[in-house]
């Protein structure tokens, strides 16, 4: 009986099969072109897959069957987060923290900051295995309300993932030794941001009322244009819609007309729709502190050595535009 007993314990033995290491693999993702505003103003979502392939085969697990990823590091950080900053121009500071996600609604459980871990396991990782393989999609979501110039954004983050995954037998047995191990790998995640304008703030100009051009006093304001961080373009004002000679602006009332122009803060320079006259935005009266709103100063006036016409409401639209 007891030789028996034995030789049953050894076949058990031998039947106990080792397993290799599992491969860990992972996908780089992109959020592809998206505008400077909508960086700001909405988060931004993508994914990538990390791949644990194991030998074994059965589409079971027992309690103890774990996957998790911990994030070790990235390039640049904002906080916990792992962040993308400028490639083609290191020294900008701009940067876009980036939240890491074990699930698409990345709730504040399901987020991982650097140093943090989080793990799949029991139904979650059962439902995510199919023929050997765990493809486990991790999220990565933008943080909103950065105020970023325009450019290609990266970053690379390193994430430690550990498994420990055991075989069953028909009986629910563990067979063998349970498959353990930690593998880094490195995701990349990559954005390019582009230039955009959303609003050209242009209030209306009032010279108010006089009986003679000479009563005429001229008219201060500021025309404001809010686009993408550090962008540059040009800014013009074309003649109006019943400009004379081609660049002569004319205020009109019937056919009876009043010459005026616009001119660059209290300067002689005739702001225009073309070459030289129009302005440069990096020559604007005000930045704000983000960069996103120039502000530029005019003056308006009444051209002097015309004719007073008969009384009257005057009225002219000009057309601000800008040029990339």
């Amino acid at each position: 009986m007891c030789r028996t007993l034995g030789l049953l314990f050894l076949l058990w033995l031998i039947s106990a099969p080792l397993y290799a290491a599992c491969t860990v693999s992972m996908g780089n993702a992109s959020y592809a072109s998206q505008s400077s505003f909508t960086v700001n103003s909405t988060e931004q979502q993508t994914s990538a897959n990390l791949v644990v392939s194991c030998d074994t085969v059965l589409n079971l697990l027992t309690a103890g069957d774990t996957v998790s990823m911990n994030v070790l590091s990235a390039t640049a950080t904002s906080g916990t987060r792992a962040a993308m900053k400028r490639t083609d121009n290191t020294t900008v500071t701009d940067v876009i923290p980036v939240r890491v996600c074990g699930t698409a609604s990345c709730s504040n459980s399901t987020e991982t900051p650097i140093g943090q871990t989080y793990t799949w396991s029991g139904s979650m990782l059962l439902g995510l295995l199919t023929s050997k393989t765990y493809t486990l999609p991790i999220y990565f979501r933008t943080v909103a309300g950065q105020s970023v110039s325009a450019g290609p954004y990266q970053a690379s983050i390193t994430l430690n993932v550990s498994y420990s995954v055991c075989a069953l037998s028909a009986l629910g047995l563990c067979i063998g030794t349970p498959q353990t191990g930690t593998v880094p790998v490195t995701v990349q995640l990559t954005m390019n941001v582009t230039t955009d304008c959303i609003t050209i703030s242009a209030p209306d100009v009032n010279f108010g009322s006089a009986p003679l051009i000479s009563g005429f006093s001229s008219v201060s304001q500021s025309v404001a244009i809010t686009c993408t961080k550090g962008s540059t373009y040009t800014v013009g004002i074309d003649n109006g819609a019943n400009a004379s000679g081609g660049s002569v602006r004319k205020m009109v009332n019937g056919s009876n007309s009043m010459s005026y122009d616009i001119y660059k803060g209290s300067t002689s320079s005739r702001w225009g729709p073309a070459g030289t006259e129009r302005w440069a935005s990096s020559a604007a009266s005000l930045t704000s502190s983000d960069g996103t709103v120039n502000t530029y100063n005019y003056t308006a006036k009444i051209l002097s050595g015309q004719s007073t016409p008969p009384a009257g409401t005057y009225t002219d639209t000009l057309i601000v535009d800008i040029a990339f």
